[in-house]
Parts: structure tokens; sequence; C-alpha cells
């Protein structure tokens, strides 16, 4: 058992194009789980006017080695159709409204689904490179 040392090289060649790639490869796999967040989010968000529903946004930053998806609406109140909230009636409480939990269903679902993403595009891009 032996090898060409002409393999190796293409083989080091190979390599080299995957870590290039690398940062494009994982950037669109993040990208990819926060537009399905955002539909998500979007899907599970009560509707009264729309605006709620309308400004779900998303960022995806690069720390390190780690990739960050951040999913956020800047709506005053969206924090307490999320998390539920009290209702004040002539100063006071009368009741209280269960949050959707709206974001937290969706982030539990992406974590659990997020890794399988990654690592079917991380696959695909290898059997392209390597070509099996």
């Amino acid at each position: 058992m032996g090898f060409e040392y002409s393999e190796m090289k293409a083989m080091r060649k190979q390599i080299a194009e995957l870590r290039r790639n690398s940062y494009e490869i994982h950037m669109k796999v993040a990208k990819r789980i926060a537009q399905l967040a955002i539909r998500k989010v979007k899907k599970m968000t009560p509707v009264d006017t729309g605006d709620l529903r309308n400004n779900w946004k998303f960022t995806v930053t690069k720390k390190g080695d780690s990739f960050y998806v951040t999913v956020y609406n800047k709506l005053e109140y969206a924090s307490f159709v999320e998390n539920g909230h009290r209702i004040v009636v002539a100063g006071q409480t009368v009741g209280w409204v269960e949050g959707k939990f709206m974001l937290k269903l969706t982030m539990d679902e992406m974590e659990r689904i997020a890794p399988n993403m990654w690592k079917q595009e991380v696959e695909k891009e290898m059997r392209r490179i390597f070509g099996q």
C-alpha cells in the first residue's frame, strides 16, 4: 500500500479550498437558520395590527470561531406579548395575560435543528471539493 506525492499535493489544495470556503459555508447556514427562525416566529406571533409580526429582524455575527444568530423585535410591547403582562385597572392589578413565548419556542426549535443543518451543508461542500 502506497501513495503518490501528487495525490498529497491535490489533497492539500482541496483542504486549502475547504478552509477558504469555510466562512461562506458557515455564514450561509447561519443566515438560512435565521431566515427559518423569522418565518417560524412570525407564524406564531399574534396579529392585531400586524406591526409586531412585521418587525421581526435578525443579525448574524461571527466572534472567534462561533457564529451568533440574533432574532429581535424593537417594538416596545414585544416583550410583553412574549413573556406576559399584568392587567392594571385604576392602579390595581386585576389579572395576568399569559405570554405567547413565540420567540422562546422558535429558538428552542432552532437549537434542536441547527446542528443537523450545519452538518449537512459541510458534508455537501466536502463532497463537492473532494469529489465523493
